[in-house]
């Protein structure tokens, strides 16, 4: 049975979401570094107590902001997988929307604040891959083991995470802009590239 929370808790759950949301757009406009807590307070108005009531730090808001977004990704990348068994089709499917998220606004103005203020504040790097890529590599990795030995299920999907990624920087980076019909074209020529025959029949230690 579940609980319902009390209008106390209720309040206080929305406006920490208000917190969160207006972080959001703090730090994907204007990176980590120049993102303040006291900037954030501001926006939000009322107490700055309240604002650290609900997060002592910056680095604690931040990953607040991490974890929503990753939910939204996960969300669809869960949708996208199912429960079921590896073929090439969900194969296909997976990396369709997993590049169609990775080209959303929002992931493309987060992987920009990571690459421009993770040198200098190497704590949100890991922040970010334990939260978003890591999860990632996780899930394809056990979608993958219907098929394939673990090992090789894992190695996979590193390669695939590693492949999805580089194209999303090489569109990005690229003066012509993202062409219709063109992600999926690449999906079908990555997958095509694969070798997943390879995979298949290459030994594995725990499979011997």
């Amino acid at each position: 049975m579940d609980i319902i929370p009390g209008k106390r808790e209720q309040n206080r759950q929305r406006r920490r979401s208000e917190i969160v949301e207006v972080a959001r757009r703090a730090f994907l406009d204007q990176g980590y570094s120049a993102t303040s807590m006291s900037a954030i307070a501001d926006e939000l108005g009322g107490s700055k107590a309240t604002l650290w009531s609900h997060f002592s730090s910056k680095e604690e808001l931040f990953i607040a902001v991490v974890d929503a977004q990753v939910a939204l990704f996960a969300c669809a990348m869960e949708d996208a997988i199912g429960s079921g068994t590896y073929s090439t089709a969900l194969l296909r499917r997976f990396c369709v929307r997993f590049l169609t998220m990775l080209m959303q606004p929002d992931s493309i103005a987060l992987f920009r604040v990571i690459m421009g203020d993770g040198g200098r504040f190497p704590e949100i790097n890991s922040i970010f891959h334990v939260r978003g890529p890591a999860r990632a590599i996780a899930s394809l990795t056990d979608s993958l083991k219907s098929r394939f030995p673990p090992q090789e299920a894992q190695r996979l999907a590193v390669l695939i995470f590693g492949g999805m990624v580089g194209w999303r920087t090489h569109v990005l980076t690229r003066p012509e802009p993202l062409q219709p019909g063109e992600l999926e074209q690449f999906v079908d020529d990555f997958i095509a590239h694969l070798r997943l025959g390879a995979y298949e029949s290459s030994p594995d230690p725990q499979h011997r």
